[in-house]
């Protein structure tokens, strides 16, 4: 019997050599790639979220945060084929330029993040010392000082309204509805960023016919204003101009409140507006009329689809009615987020050229994209929301898209 098995084992090695060699296997399946799991890439918030602009802070970080959970829902960002689930970490900056630039340190030196976004004012000039020198990109609100923005600066983005627009709107707005107001006195918060609002005040309002009286300066956390009011009176304006003053927590709600009190009927304009809600809490209703301001009532047949789908969505996450900074911090950051995915490299100074380029269809009904160069040396500055909104006889009413200033920031250089 084993010699039989031996020569049939035999006789088929030899039929496999007289067929051209031996047998092959069969050749094993191929591996099925085992995607390699998540990461995390941290996004800094840094922003006040304590003291005087601690509201401005929160609903920065509230629309930062959203635009992070839109991007998460989506899969996160996938960058040089690793996929990163996007991670906040938040400190409070106060709103002050050493607090700023500690946090800054901490952020990007121990955290290591790539990307800070929320300076406001002080914070952003302390912040952005730390940020570009590690390139960084860095969102602020806005270039509260000469020199934060510029060739040199190539890191920083700017989210908050350009100072310019932020008087278009108001201006387009007064000349359509109110041609009868010629003269405005401004009320400006005693702060670092006034000049930047000065000049725009002196270049836009000239387009629209409009003459500017002066400036009154309001200290930050004011809390009776008559003083002040009465200085602007004495020079009888048509409508006064609240400017920075809007934006200044306390301050901002109680200005108008005490102008009608003070016996100023005409209009009153806030390119800086306090939220719907806290104006409306503060301010009686038989007051509320003649007060113009850069917001929106959501069901404004205007007023696009997209801007109301955040709107639900910010409302129902945060469980108070949105308003204007948060969607400003919503809009670039989620097209930052957008941009990331797909990316080939970690590199920041790439992600920055690239973005510096990028165009996305904003929340607001127009195409959105970087720009200023002829105004301030490089384009890092974007457009928010053109539309104008005016309490009358208690009822906010928005039926106006202002012109985008295109041609202030965009042209030959």
């Amino acid at each position: 019997m084993k010699k039989l098995i031996i020569s049939i084992s035999a006789a088929v090695i030899v039929t496999a050599i007289l067929a051209g060699g031996c047998a092959k296997p069969a050749p094993s399946p191929t591996p099925t790639p085992v995607p390699e799991p998540s990461k995390t890439l941290d996004i800094g918030i840094l922003t006040p979220l304590t003291g005087t602009f601690a509201f401005i802070g929160t609903k920065v970080q509230n629309g930062v945060l959203l635009a992070i959970d839109d991007q998460n829902k989506q899969g996160g960002v996938t960058i040089a084929g690793q996929k990163y689930v996007l991670n906040a970490i938040i400190r409070d900056s106060k709103c002050d330029v050493v607090v700023g630039k500690s946090v800054a340190e901490e952020l990007v030196l121990d955290k290591g993040v790539k990307v800070i976004i929320g300076p406001f004012i002080g914070d952003a000039v302390g912040a952005q010392r730390v940020t570009e020198q590690n390139k960084v990109i860095a969102f602020l609100m806005q270039p509260t000082v000469a020199g934060m923005t510029g060739p040199d600066k190539p890191y920083t983005f700017f989210f908050g309204p350009i100072p310019e627009q932020a008087y278009v709107n108001p201006a387009a707005y007064m000349q359509k509805f109110h041609p009868e107001a010629k003269t405005v006195v401004s009320m400006a918060g005693d702060t670092a960023a006034l000049p930047l609002w000065v000049a725009a005040i002196k270049t836009v309002l000239p387009q629209y016919g409009l003459e500017w009286l002066g400036v009154e300066k309001v200290p930050v956390g004011s809390k009776d204003l008559m003083p002040i009011i009465s200085r602007v009176l004495a020079k009888n304006p048509d409508f006064i101009d609240t400017c920075t003053v809007g934006g200044m927590a306390g301050v901002g709600t109680l200005l108008p409140k005490q102008l009608r009190e003070a016996g100023f009927n005409g209009p009153i304009v806030m390119p800086a507006s306090p939220s719907k809600g806290s104006l409306e809490e503060v301010v009686s209703k038989g007051y509320l009329t003649n007060i113009v301001i850069n917001d929106c009532v959501i069901d404004s047949p205007i007023v696009t689809e997209t801007y109301r789908d955040v709107y639900s969505r910010a409302k129902e996450k945060y469980q108070q009615d949105p308003d204007a900074l948060l969607f400003q911090a919503y809009n670039p950051t989620k097209a930052f987020f957008k941009f990331l995915d797909g990316q080939d490299t970690m590199d920041t100074t790439t992600w920055t050229e690239g973005f510096a380029k990028y165009h996305w269809q904003g929340i607001y009904g127009f195409e959105n994209y970087w720009l200023g160069k002829k105004a301030w040396g490089i384009d890092r500055r974007v457009f928010v929301s053109p539309w104008v909104s005016e309490y009358k006889d208690g009822k906010l009413l928005t039926e106006f898209a202002a012109p985008l200033p295109y041609e202030m920031f965009v042209g030959e250089e």
